[in-house]
């Protein structure tokens, strides 16, 4: 990710915007990257930072992977906060680099109220990867793992193409508003039995090497990673919370693969 400690002691800008509206535009900076994957501190130096750089005094924003909490003191002397609550995680490391930079144009003076909001709508509405090229990474992915894990060339192929499916699972549950562990225990099924029918079939030769490539991208690193780092930084809800839905989309994987394997035995009659 792109740099952080963020500097909250910025000199106001000239840009007279109301405070009202720059309380707006903090939280929502704030709420992006949170809903981009961004680690807690990142979105409370980034709130901050916001609310700071626009006339704002004694920002404080107290966030975790669920909502936030800021609140300022006006030019005006009047004391404003805001609850926001964090529906919604995927990872977008672009948009996180993109707000950073924001930060730093506010910070330097470069930036004023209309630019940052203006900025900050551009940033929300970016479009996503382009699909050829999330099927790409999914592909290569799961096949070097399968390598990695000891699977032979063959296995990779196959293991790439079950990425490819099963990377297409969560979009597709997501916009049904399904509930993470119901997506991610889906997502580990799916890859198992795929996997299975391939080495059924005669395509593979290895299925733990090829169910474990492919479990990998569902694995969440990214999630376990961020959990340490607040935990270490002293933010312990925050690291708590982030811990807890790691383990639980670990357990949804693992719940999902092992039904699915038992399953498969089961109808089977005992064949892998």
């Amino acid at each position: 990710m792109a740099g952080s400690g963020h500097d909250v002691t910025m000199t106001p800008s000239l840009d007279t915007a109301d405070p009202e509206e720059v309380l707006l535009l903090a939280a929502d900076a704030a709420r992006l990257v949170l809903e981009s994957g961004g680690e807690t501190y990142r979105a409370e130096e980034t709130a901050a930072a916001f609310a700071s750089a626009l006339g704002g005094a004694e920002a404080e924003c107290f966030a975790t992977p669920t909502g936030l909490v800021l609140s300022f003191t006006g030019m005006d002397g009047r004391v404003r906060s805001i609850v926001r609550r964090i529906s919604k995680r995927a990872m977008n490391l672009e948009r996180i680099v993109r707000i950073d930079e924001l930060v730093r144009r506010l910070g330097s003076g470069s930036a004023d109220f209309a630019a940052a909001a203006e900025s900050l709508d551009q940033i929300e509405r970016l479009p996503p990867r382009h699909l050829a090229l999330s099927l790409l990474g999914a592909a290569a992915t799961t096949g070097f793992f399968t390598l990695l894990f000891g699977g032979a060339w063959n296995d990779a192929l196959v293991s790439a193409l079950v990425g490819i499916l099963v990377s297409r699972i969560g979009p597709r549950l997501a916009r049904k508003t399904l509930p993470d562990f119901f997506i991610n225990l889906v997502a580990g099924a799916a890859a198992t039995l795929l996997c299975l029918l391939a080495l059924r079939l005669g395509f593979s030769t290895n299925s733990n090497a090829t169910v474990i490539g492919v479990i990998m991208i569902l694995v969440p690193g990214v999630a376990v990673t961020n959990a340490i780092r607040d935990i270490v930084a002293g933010d312990l809800v925050a690291g708590v919370a982030r811990g807890a839905d790691a383990f639980m989309a670990a357990a949804a994987i693992s719940v999902g693969a092992g039904g699915a394997h038992q399953l498969w035995r089961l109808v089977t009659g005992g064949a892998a």
